[in-house]
C-alpha cells in the first residue's frame, strides 16, 4: 500500500475542536441572519496539460515535456440557507495585473 507523506499530520484534540465550535463560532455567527452567512469554494481548471500516461509499444521509448501552468480558477458562494448563489467570479490571468500598477521593477515603470 503506498501512502502519502505529509509533514502537516500532527494530531488535534477533538475536545479542542468541539469547544471552538460550539464556543467560538457560535458566539461569533449569534448576531448574523443564516441568508446573510456565506460559504465560499473555489475549483480550479488546468488546461493545456499533457497527460501523465500514455500507450506505447515495450521497445519504444516516451518522454514528454513540462506540464502547462495555465488555469482557470472559479470562485462559488452560497448563503446557509441556499437561497442566494452568487454568480460564479472567473479568476484568470492578466497582462498587466492591477496590483502592479505604478510598480518600479528593474528602474522601470
Amino acid at each position: 500500500m503506498a501512502k502519502v507523506v505529509s509533514d502537516e499530520s500532527k494530531e488535534v484534540d477533538d475536545k479542542d475542536s468541539e469547544n471552538w465550535i460550539t464556543e467560538t463560532v457560535n458566539e461569533t455567527l449569534k448576531d448574523y441572519k443564516l441568508e446573510n452567512i456565506f460559504n465560499t469554494d473555489k475549483a480550479t481548471l488546468f488546461f493545456q496539460c499533457l497527460p501523465q500516461k500514455t500507450l506505447t509499444f515495450k521497445e519504444e521509448k516516451c518522454f514528454g515535456g513540462k506540464q502547462s501552468n495555465a488555469r482557470i480558477t472559479i470562485m462559488l458562494d452560497v448563503n446557509m440557507t441556499g437561497h442566494q448563489k452568487l454568480k460564479p467570479f472567473v479568476i484568470g490571468r492578466s497582462k498587466n495585473p492591477g496590483c502592479f500598477k505604478g510598480a518600479v521593477f528593474g528602474g522601470r515603470l
